[in-house]
C-alpha cells in the first residue's frame, strides 16, 4: 500500500517543476547531489519521451489542485475533527499523536482494524484515536449505526464502550433489527430515535469524507500521512512510533 507524507508529495512537485527552470537556477537551490541525479534522470527520460509530457503536466495540475483542496478542508476542520468531544474518542487526554480514523461499523475491515487501534492506545498512553463514524453501507437508512453510536456516546456515555463493541463484533453489515438487538441488551433503546444533531453530524462526517478525497472504509489521517485500508499491527506500529518520536 503506498504511502506518501505531504512533505514527500511537495518535494516530488518542486523536483518536477525544477526540470522545467535553467540550470543555474537549479543549482542555486543546492540540493543534494543525489536529488539532482534524480532530477536530470527523470528530465531525461521526459526529453526521450516528450508524448507523455501533456499527460504528466495535466495529471500534475490535477494533483496539485486536488491536494490544496485536501489542505484546505483540512485546516477549516481541523478542531470539527481533533478537538470536537462530540465526536467518540479514546487514549490520552492530552495526545502527543491523534489519529482520525474514518469508520464504519457495517465494515468488515473496520472491525478488524478497530481493536489494533484500541490495543496501540492502550500500548503508547500518548495516543489518541477520534473515530469519524460514516456509514457507507447504511447510506440509505435513518436508523443506523453511526447515528445510534453517536447518540450513546453524547447521551449514555457510560454504555458506549460495550455498544461499540457490540456493534463491532456482530459479522456482517447492521440493519434496524442488530441495532435493536444491541440496543436491548444495553438498555439503550433510547438512543435508536433519531436526533436532529447526531443527524447533522453523521451529514458533516460524509462531507468531510468527501472533501478529503478518501475513497473507502477505514482510512486514517495519522500526522501528515493519509492511510487507506486496514494495515496490521506490525506495520502500524512503526507509523505511529515514528510520529511519536518527532
Amino acid at each position: 500500500m503506498m504511502r506518501t507524507t505531504i512533505k514527500q508529495r511537495a518535494v516530488i512537485w518542486l523536483g518536477l517543476l525544477m526540470m522545467s527552470l535553467p540550470v543555474t537556477a537549479r543549482q542555486a537551490a543546492t540540493l543534494p547531489q543525489a536529488t539532482e541525479q534524480k532530477i536530470n534522470d527523470i528530465s531525461q527520460m521526459l526529453r526521450d519521451n516528450p508524448q507523455v509530457v501533456d499527460d504528466l503536466h495535466e495529471s500534475l495540475q490535477r494533483y496539485v489542485h486536488q491536494q490544496n483542496q485536501f489542505d484546505a478542508v483540512l485546516k477549516q476542520h481541523h478542531d470539527y475533527i481533533y478537538n470536537n468531544p462530540d465526536q467518540p474518542s479514546y487514549g490520552a487526554k492530552q495526545p502527543k499523536l491523534t489519529i482520525a480514523f474514518f469508520t464504519d461499523y457495517s465494515c468488515p475491515w473496520c472491525k478488524k482494524l478497530t481493536p489494533v487501534l484500541q490495543q496501540l492506545a492502550e500500548k503508547y498512553p500518548e495516543l489518541k484515536v477520534v473515530d469519524i463514524l460514516v456509514p457507507l453501507k447504511e447510506i440509505n437508512s435513518d436508523e443506523n449505526s453511526a447515528s445510534y453510536a453517536l447518540n450513546t456516546w453524547q447521551n449514555q456515555p457510560t454504555k458506549f464502550a460495550q455498544v461499540s463493541e457490540l456493534l463491532v463484533n456482530k459479522p456482517g453489515s447492521h440493519n434496524p433489527g442488530s441495532l435493536l438487538r444491541v440496543a436491548k441488551k444495553t438498555d439503550t433503546r433510547q438512543q435508536l430515535e433519531p436526533q436532529d444533531k447526531t443527524h447533522q453530524q453523521v451529514t458533516k462526517n460524509y462531507q468531510l469524507f468527501a472533501q478529503l478525497g478518501l475513497q473507502g472504509t477505514p482510512a486514517m489521517l495519522i500526522g501528515d500521512q493519509v492511510i487507506p485500508g486496514y494495515l496490521p499491527i506490525e506495520k502500524l506500529e512503526p507509523i505511529i512510533q515514528a510520529q511519536l518520536a518527532q
